[in-house]
């Protein structure tokens, strides 16, 4: 069951990056707004928080271009 929940977390997490992150860049004054905005929903989201530490989330989405 632990592999099925880490699956639909990642799956999750894709859908972010792939509906919501091109989102926040369309509406946000720059890309450190957007990244900021970005963040925000992922520290607060377990889709996240359960597999990643606040420093990994960090590094992750500063990587977004």
């Amino acid at each position: 069951m632990n592999w099925l929940l880490k699956w639909w977390r990642a799956t999750q997490r894709s859908t972010d990056l792939t509906t919501l992150w091109p989102v926040c860049k369309q509406h946000a004054r720059d890309i450190d707004h957007a990244r900021a905005a970005f963040f925000m929903h992922a520290v607060n989201d377990t889709a996240w928080t359960r597999d990643y530490s606040e420093d990994e989330i960090i590094a992750r989405v500063s990587e977004l271009q």
